[in-house]
């Protein structure tokens, strides 16, 4: 077998670093939103531009302590991994120690090699710290992975857990424990540098992969979200409702339809703008009152429906009440003045678990209508 060429792969190095440092900020650039690419975008140029300077320190000649400003290429990466995935998952920074760590790792490596004359120390000092750094990034990723699954998480989990091995592995490697020639201690870290440039691809592959993941979780939120209220909208509600009445739970939701009154009469005499504050106001009621377990719907126009998880038996009229209270007790700030706004309510809980949504949704929907005909701003239970 051919021994691995050391300048040939760091030369690979540095074009995949550099390649995939363009790349990042670029989609950092055009993503503004995401700030954790922001991050990763910095470690892969950082290591470009470590060894950048590597090369340029060699062409003009400078002491060979300069020529270990490649090594520090590591250790900046893994702190900027690391990071970039503390914000990519709405942790916080933290980023005292591993900052202070950093620097002292980047300070002693240039120490190290003035003083031993060798190279050596300051590979084996910033692989070891950069697995010290890896190690959390690695640790988060994992913790995310067994809460949200998903293959981009576990890629990254996996991508990182196997770096930090390598980087323990390559620094020990190339010590005098291990390495005892200089041909050996090359050989080890052109092998070391090998798993490292096959590691940062598919690094890339699984930070590209989440970033696909988040927009297509906020594509397929939008398609469900209704953007007045911020409530589920009707597709939203549909999906959900099926989904609870299939899991067969021991106690059967209660759908709640409300139908503003008069709503109509709002927007002719004010505008559409007052009648859309009105909604979006309805709608944070709405939220304010429910449970983080129930779910509040727009179902279209001025029309809201509820669904109670977990309801206690026989308050089923209480539950309406109190969504009326909520919403007709305190009029409605607008540009036109205050608004008192009521509305009427229809309730049905579920048969039996497994009743079909639609049997119930017609349910509940009578009991609104029958409370509309009763004269407006009242609840009814479906029968």
């Amino acid at each position: 077998m051919e021994p691995l060429h050391a300048d040939t792969l760091l030369r690979v190095f540095q074009l995949v670093t550099t390649m995939l440092a363009l790349a990042t900020v670029g989609g950092a650039w055009h993503l503004k939103g995401e700030r954790a690419l922001w991050f990763w975008a910095g470690a892969f140029a950082a290591s470009a531009l470590t060894q950048a300077a590597r090369v340029a320190f060699i062409a003009m000649g400078a002491p060979r302590t300069f020529w270990a400003v490649g090594h520090l290429g590591s250790t900046l990466s893994a702190l900027m991994v690391l990071l970039g995935l503390r914000v990519y998952l709405g942790l916080p920074l933290r980023c005292r120690w591993p900052l202070v760590l950093t620097g002292l790792a980047c300070i002693g490596s240039l120490a190290l090699t003035a003083w031993t004359g060798q190279f050596w120390p300051s590979i084996t000092l910033t692989m070891l710290v950069s697995a010290v750094l890896t190690m959390p990034a690695a640790h988060a990723a994992l913790q995310a992975w067994r809460e949200q699954r998903g293959f981009p998480l576990g890629l990254l989990a996996a991508d990182l857990i196997v770096s930090a091995i390598i980087e323990v592995a390559r620094g020990l490697a190339v010590s005098p424990l291990i390495a005892q020639t200089r041909a050996e201690l090359v050989q080890y870290n052109s092998i070391g540098l090998f798993a490292v440039i096959a590691l940062l691809i598919g690094q890339a592959l699984a930070m590209l992969l989440l970033l696909q993941d988040r927009a297509l979780r906020q594509i397929e939120r939008l398609i469900e979200i209704d953007v007045l209220t911020g409530l589920l909208n009707r597709r939203g509600f549909d999906e959900r409702l099926r989904r609870l009445l299939q899991r067969g739970v021991d106690h059967p939701p209660v759908l709640t339809l409300l139908d503003v009154d008069h709503f109509k009469r709002i927007n002719d005499t004010h505008g559409h703008a007052v009648g859309d504050a009105v909604l979006s106001g309805i709608g944070a009621r709405l939220h304010d009152t429910l449970r983080p377990l129930d779910l509040a719907v727009r179902l279209g126009g001025e029309e809201f429906a509820v669904i109670w998880l977990k309801p206690e038996a026989g308050g089923e009229l209480r539950l309406g009440e109190r969504l009326r209270e909520a919403i007709g007790g305190q009029p409605f700030e607008t540009a036109a003045g205050p608004l008192i706004v009521t509305v009427s309510v229809g309730v049905a809980q579920a048969l039996a678990p497994d009743e079909a949504p639609e049997a119930l949704f017609s349910r509940a929907d009578a009991a609104l209508y029958e409370a509309k005909r009763a004269g407006r701003d009242r609840v009814v239970l479906a029968r």
